[in-house]
């Protein structure tokens, strides 16, 4: 069976790195790549795993978490954050996958994300299929500041069934500033790239977020969650088209 290295990266997740590594501590290695952190990440992680590194030289998460697999004793690599779990289930479903993969072959996982207390089975949020584990001699993450992927183009899938768990909410406070975080970055990739975006697009496409998350993605069936993840989209998507209108402004 060919060995698997776990990448993962990290800055000030002391309240959840602890069950993000038992849950991989299984894999034959656990690279840790930090940005930074200021509290007790560090020590916790250094439980689990002494391949611990820092890169302060933030480019975004494309190229964190490509740093990270550049640091991977192993060609098979799984990354996961540190807001994810594997759970047994999909832990049996891996080993089980690396004894006849090929290493042009790559893993899809299905999240299943956990907020403000229960599992969201709709509103967009699932199924949520993601490439996590690949043989770094072929493939790496692409180089996007966020919403990063894999860079496997047309590369055969293997879709495991069992869920990846995703823990991502804690607190709507910090949710809604990493959302806002992600609209900013969305928005200066855009202007580099001499896109622009006007104030009617920002509300239109602000109003066809609500609609797609709580009825066509069936958001209405999560309950009051489903109607929070629908106005959190609404937001975030009339966010990141205003920071780009103002950016525009600006350069005029």
């Amino acid at each position: 069976m060919p060995k698997l290295s776990v990448c993962i990266i990290c800055k000030n997740e002391q309240s959840r790195i602890q069950a993000c590594l038992s849950s991989v501590r299984w894999a034959d290695e656990i690279v840790l790549l930090d940005s930074g952190s200021t509290d007790k990440t560090l020590e916790l992680a250094a439980q689990y795993t002494d391949k611990i590194y820092t890169k302060l030289d933030w480019q975004g998460f494309g190229l964190q978490k490509s740093h990270a697999a550049e640091l991977a004793t192993h060609d098979w690599v799984l990354s996961i954050d540190c807001d994810e779990i594997v759970t047994e289930s999909l832990k049996d479903e891996i080993l089980t996958q690396l004894e006849k993969i090929t290493p042009d072959q790559v893993v899809v996982l299905n999240r299943l994300t956990h907020f403000c207390g229960q599992f969201v089975y709709h509103s967009g949020w699932h199924s949520d299929p993601i490439v996590r584990i690949y043989n770094k001699t072929k493939y790496n993450f692409n180089h996007n500041l966020v919403h990063e992927s894999v860079n496997c183009g047309n590369a055969p899938q293997i879709q495991l069934k069992s869920k990846l768990e995703h823990y991502t909410f804690e607190g709507l406070d910090k949710y809604l500033a990493k959302r806002n975080g992600y609209a900013k970055i969305w928005a200066e990739e855009r202007f580099k790239k001499g896109q622009s975006a006007s104030s009617l697009k920002a509300l239109s496409s602000a109003v066809f977020a609500f609609i797609r998350h709580y009825f066509l993605r069936l958001g209405f069936l999560d309950g009051r969650v489903g109607l929070l993840i629908s106005v959190i989209q609404m937001q975030y998507s009339f966010n990141k088209h205003m920071m780009l209108v103002l950016l525009s402004n600006q350069k005029d």
